[in-house]
């Protein structure tokens, strides 16, 4: 077992601070130490200078804290946005409509980076924790119901400003920004410590990684053009009436002024890829 004191996963299996401290000492522990008691008591001062488990009274605050939180975790009736919307194969709704039942239930977990320039020309990047954007119910029924883009956000795990050159890493319930020298960018799952990592360089140097990364080809500047039309769909129908008087509209703009700046048309999403395994395994 990896010698790190602050494994959550530890904490949910065991019952006792004593089994904590167990799970962390090795047969080889036994053998020069020859007393449990004592092994205990090494990692148990150890823990002093490494990990968030410092102590008896730190485990049970947070074996209480986990527990609160599955119970909440459970009794809270999960949404899911995409149910009954139908989106054309190999889309990008398309694609977070095949992971929200997962990413929901803590089967899967999804990192996303999405590159995307508004109208100004404004062009910002952000590595998404999608299963905490989910939280959000305004925003996701705007996205699976409307076609709205999911847009990068300073809160994001990891943001960039390409335009003021800018960055900011926010860790988020669920991920850990945990960026080093060897394997670059990368997250830490809070629960079972599992890291995605981001890095291309780093993930074609190590193809036996079971970490997917799925680049999605999108020249859309957001999702209305992923839905299929049916009259399950009443609300995408009336986005694409929209846009259609929105282009009725840009017809009559005067063509010097629409290439004045060409580069600024070309707003909407920039790039899209897709990171994520199947949690699970893990648990």
């Amino acid at each position: 077992m990896e010698d790190d004191i602050d494994g959550l996963e530890e904490i949910s299996k065991s019952q006792t601070y004593a089994q904590f401290l167990d799970s962390f000492v090795t047969e080889e522990d036994k053998k020069y130490l020859e007393d449990e008691e004592l092994a205990r008591d090494v990692k148990e001062l150890y823990s002093l200078n490494k990990g968030e488990i410092r102590s008896k009274a730190d485990f049970d605050l947070k074996k209480k804290e986990m527990e609160e939180s599955n119970k909440e975790e459970e009794n809270i009736e999960l949404k899911y946005f995409s149910e009954d919307m139908k989106y054309k194969n190999g889309t990008f709704l398309a694609q977070l409509k095949q992971r929200e039942k997962d990413i929901q239930s803590g089967q899967k977990s999804t990192i996303i980076f999405v590159r995307y320039k508004d109208k100004k020309g404004v062009e910002t990047s952000a590595y998404i924790d999608f299963r905490e954007r989910l939280k959000d119910e305004e925003e996701m029924n705007g996205i699976f119901k409307e076609g709205r883009p999911l847009l990068p956000k300073p809160t994001d795990l990891s943001y960039y400003n390409w335009t003021l050159q800018k960055v900011n890493s926010t860790d988020s319930n669920f991920f850990r920004v945990d960026a080093g020298p060897k394997e670059r960018l990368s997250f830490k799952n809070n629960t079972n410590r599992k890291i995605i990592n981001v890095d291309l360089e780093y993930l074609e140097a190590h193809p036996g990684l079971d970490i997917k990364r799925i680049p999605i080809m999108n020249n859309n500047r957001d999702g209305t053009k992923d839905f299929i039309q049916d009259s399950k769909n009443s609300k995408v129908q009336v986005t694409h009436v929209d846009v259609m008087k929105e282009n009725s509209r840009l017809k009559k703009v005067n063509k010097k002024k629409m290439e004045k700046d060409n580069d600024n048309n070309n707003w909407g999403y920039q790039q899209i890829v897709i990171f994520d395994y199947e949690q699970k395994k893990y648990n």
